[in-house]
């Protein structure tokens, strides 16, 4: 304040000083610049002369004064410009500064209503693990829907909500005989399981040793799922993946598999009885020592399975695609080939076939296969006595 107080006086004394100057330069300087050829008396000429001198001077005068008014007008600009900016870097980062403040605002927030949501999801599955562990079968279904909803509603909880599913099939899937259906509560479980989001899992379903009566999958994504040595009985699955499933030393009675993908799943070891694979794909199906009692494949891409060893009684391929198929060791007692099935000679040739075997009719009148045929039956008649005979 007292700089701009005494620049302010500064330029007060300047401007009387430069006007008094002036003043008297345009009184004095005619007489000053040329007063010794002037007289007591002015001549015309003379006067002419002292006015040309003082318009020089007034012009002149007005000169600086325009110059100086310019000089002013631009410090007053170049004031004025340097005074915007820093008005603008100010609301800048006054406009920083608030946006920052609103920023932390909403993650405040964000964070409250996000441990309001954990503090609510929490609750709601702490009562729905309390409703499936009940004995009644409504309370049941109440806690699978409960869970269900949270696996929707929040994707952190997916994978846990899917194992408890997971579990509660193995704890209640039992094997009791003459039964014909496992029950609302189960299947319940299975719908939900089949039904949840698309989301990445880091764990392969598991439902080792479990019992299935009567139930119906439909639409399932159970790639990889685990179902060693699971009991199936009237069990549909309906255009599920199953691909890479382990199905190892499973028992499947009257099953029915209908336009499910089946690539690369292992069955074997196992007992397939009554049970119809349709429509699907099962590439690389691996199905060594596996009892086939008569089984159905119908329409089934079967490229490249391994039915090593497999008991084929009353197997019938229809339309099946059997190229690269492996029956080496393979029953086919009774086995069905429908006149467009393709399997290798020279893999079939590997398995045990017998007059009850319906062969394509491409091979038929073929002298490998008639010698094969003979030769399992030899094999078999030698068999049969060496049994009679031990007993």
């Amino acid at each position: 304040m007292k700089r701009r107080i005494v620049t302010i006086a500064i330029g007060a004394i300047s401007t009387a000083l430069l006007l008094s100057a002036f003043t008297l330069l345009l009184w004095k300087g005619p007489w000053w610049a040329d007063g010794s050829q002037f007289g007591r008396g002015l001549t015309p000429g003379e006067g002419a002369i002292v006015t040309g001198f003082r318009t020089t001077i007034v012009a002149f005068g007005a000169g600086i004064l325009a110059a100086g008014s310019l000089a002013y007008t631009h410090l007053n600009h170049k004031q004025s410009r340097e005074s915007l900016l820093r008005s603008q870097e100010n609301f800048a980062e006054q406009a920083e500064l608030t946006r920052e403040s609103l920023r932390q605002s909403e993650n405040n927030a964000t964070q409250q209503a996000e441990i309001s949501r954990e503090g609510q999801v929490t609750e709601r599955y702490v009562a729905a693990i309390r409703l499936i562990a009940s004995e009644n079968p409504t309370e049941q279904l109440g806690g699978i829907y409960s869970l269900e909803r949270i696996m929707r509603d929040s994707a952190k909880d997916h994978n846990t909500v899917v194992e408890v599913l997971a579990a509660f099939i193995r704890q209640h899937a039992k094997s009791v005989p003459g039964m014909s259906y496992s029950g609302d509560p189960i299947q319940a479980a299975l719908d939900v399981i089949a039904r949840r989001p698309d989301r990445e899992e880091q764990f392969d379903i598991d439902l080792r040793r479990v019992a299935l009566f009567g139930c119906t999958i439909d639409s399932a994504d159970l790639r990889n799922v685990n179902l060693y040595k699971a009991e199936l009985t009237d069990v549909a699955f309906e255009e599920c993946n199953l691909s890479y499933a382990d199905m190892t030393q499973t028992t499947l009675v009257r099953c029915r598999f209908n336009r499910c993908e089946l690539t690369e799943v292992e069955l074997g070891f196992g007992e397939v009885t009554q049970t119809t694979i349709s429509g699907g794909t099962a590439h690389e199906l691996y199905a060594t020592q596996t009892n086939f009692t008569n089984c159905r494949f119908f329409h089934t891409d079967l490229k490249n399975s391994d039915f090593e060893g497999a008991d084929l009684h009353n197997a019938y391929f229809r339309r099946a695609n059997l190229e690269g198929v492996d029956f080496t060791d393979s029953c086919l007692f009774g086995t069905h080939f429908s006149p467009q099935s393709n399997p290798s000679l020279i893999l079939l040739l590997r398995a045990h076939i017998f007059t009850s075997t319906r062969l394509p009719k491409a091979l038929d009148g073929n002298s490998e296969v008639a010698g094969r045929i003979q030769q399992t039956e030899e094999e078999w008649r030698d068999t049969r006595h060496t049994h009679s005979m031990g007993q």
